[in-house]
């Protein structure tokens, strides 16, 4: 049986739940867990004067929010199963380490931002600068998987070093921005300057962009014989929704940015 806290006061303000992972629960008595602090509008408070807690601690915990003012959920996990069950704040898996982290809800800012590993899916939209640097910093994401099956905001991806980004919906502008390495995916519209920056890296587009930056180098529609490769970690979140290709056929490829030296690749896919 996993373990399950319940949001039971609707605070005005921001509940911060860092530190609150399977991982880290998993060998406390249920006394102890009932005692971990979390940061309430800028004070410390025990979990359980905001959280019912149910259940038997695991590698499995589930968490039930109120609203989507609560923060740092799954921030810093390195092993385990998370489940959150309605919308949640900002930061939602930053800096994750391992494990698997399902969010059946939306997000806000900084959603697996900075994550070095493991798997974190999204069901509904998240804010800006997903998969971006934390504040301050200069890495983003370094690994793992972020699928986001609603729309993403601004900055998606930003400085990317590795790893995998998928978004079923809409991005905002600046997806992509200063990418260094890894695949992103969008299969909805993408928005402004789309790859600006980039140095390397893959962003693969199902649709066709309005514009892309002017220093992105058009290099022709060209068979390209790597798409199964990138096609294929794709299909494992798609399934049906995979976009149909061939190595034969043809697709627009752009390099850049040139106004950094990049060698990075947009691939449009229709």
């Amino acid at each position: 049986m996993s373990l399950i806290l319940r949001q039971t006061t609707e605070q005005q303000g921001r509940i911060d739940l860092r530190g609150i992972t399977p991982d880290r629960l998993a060998d406390l008595e249920l006394a102890v867990i009932a005692q971990q602090p979390i940061t309430v509008d800028n004070q410390q408070d025990p979990l359980s004067s905001h959280f019912t807690i149910e259940g038997t601690p695991s590698d499995e915990l589930t968490i039930i929010p109120l609203n989507n003012r609560v923060d740092g959920i799954g921030a810093g996990m390195i092993h385990g199963t998370l489940q959150v069950t309605g919308d949640t704040g900002h930061y939602i898996g930053s800096a994750m380490q391992g494990g698997k982290l399902l969010v059946k809800g939306s997000c806000g800012d900084f959603t697996g931002s900075a994550l070095q590993g493991g798997e974190l899916i999204v069901q509904g939209d998240v804010g800006d600068a997903a998969g971006a640097p934390l504040a301050g910093g200069l890495r983003g994401q370094n690994g793992g998987v972020i699928y986001i099956q609603g729309n993403a905001g601004d900055r998606t991806g930003e400085c990317q070093r590795r790893g995998l980004i998928i978004i079923e919906g809409d991005t905002g502008a600046l997806t992509g921005y200063r990418m260094i390495a890894g695949t992103i995916y969008v299969g909805g519209c993408s928005g402004e300057q789309t790859g600006l920056n980039m140095r390397r890296g893959t962003i693969l587009l199902r649709q066709r962009p309005t514009q892309l930056p002017i220093t992105l180098n058009y290099s022709g529609a060209l068979p390209l014989t790597i798409i199964t490769l990138l096609m294929h970690p794709l299909r494992q979140y798609l399934a049906k929704q995979t976009p149909p290709y061939s190595t034969s056929k043809r697709m627009d490829r752009y390099v850049g940015d040139l106004a950094c030296k990049g060698q990075g690749e947009i691939i449009i896919l229709c």
